[in-house]
């Protein structure tokens, strides 16, 4: 009988651990999945999400036809494919901002590149989050860019100084501003291959004597093939004065 009693026992336990198993949830392990939007998806929605008073920086129809006024046309897919494998995205800029930008237009530099054709520059603002500054363009689309990392950039800001290494391309003289100091610079580049090599900056501190623009044939002077003097204006002095000297710079 007593045997028949713990039989009885077991049974009634085992048949309510099954009937715990069954009833009891098991753990459901659901990771969240975040699925990454493409450039291009982006793109879109930023595109989507732009208010009619505003325009994105990229917008190259905009640019042609409210800015360059169809006196040129800018192909920028060169740079758009780089924005693209940084995933650079562009900004957004109220239509009066981007107006009011490019009241400067063009500066002729004449024939850059030997092709017999003036050459224009003409400056946009970044294009991009990835660009800290504006870019001078040209007119022959060949003719790649210079980016900056200045907002304070003009087409009067780019001055062509002439062949100095006689290969048929032109140097060329960017006068950089950081918008507030009074110490500035000025890059010499040299154009090979329809591609700005830069050759050297030198120092240039604002001052009431010399003015990039308007006294730049004064600056720098050819003094034979490759060879090139310009007027280094490093600092003024307690008294106002131009601290200066002549230097030589060869170009190759």
């Amino acid at each position: 009988m007593k045997k028949i009693i713990i039989l009885l026992l077991l049974f009634n336990l085992i048949s309510c651990k099954k009937e715990i198993e069954k009833t009891e949830p098991k753990e459901i392990n659901i990771k969240p999945q975040t699925q990454k939007l493409s450039f291009d998806e982006q793109l879109e929605a930023i595109k989507k999400g732009t208010s009619k008073d505003s325009i994105l920086s990229n917008d190259i129809q905009f640019i042609n036809d409210s800015i360059l006024k169809g006196k040129f046309k800018l192909d920028i897919s060169k740079y758009e494919a780089e924005s693209k494998k940084k995933e650079c995205f562009p900004i957004r800029l109220p239509k009066k901002m981007f107006n009011e930008f490019y009241n400067e237009g063009f500066n002729n530099l004449g024939d850059l590149n030997g092709d017999k054709k003036d050459d224009f520059v003409f400056v946009l603002h970044a294009l991009n989050y990835c660009e800290k500054g504006d870019s001078y363009y040209f007119t022959d689309n060949s003719i790649t860019r210079i980016l900056t990392d200045s907002n304070c950039c003009h087409p009067s800001s780019i001055l062509n100084i002439g062949d100095i290494d006689e290969d048929g391309q032109a140097e060329i003289a960017e006068y950089y501003s950081s918008c507030a100091s009074r110490f500035k610079s000025i890059t010499i580049y040299s154009l090979k291959n329809n591609k700005w090599k830069e050759i050297k900056t030198i120092p240039f501190a604002l001052n009431d004597e010399y003015y990039i623009d308007r006294d730049f044939k004064k600056l720098f002077k050819k003094i034979s093939k490759n060879n090139l003097k310009y007027f280094e204006i490093s600092d003024i002095d307690a008294e106002g004065k131009i601290i200066a000297s002549w230097k030589k710079l060869k170009i190759e």
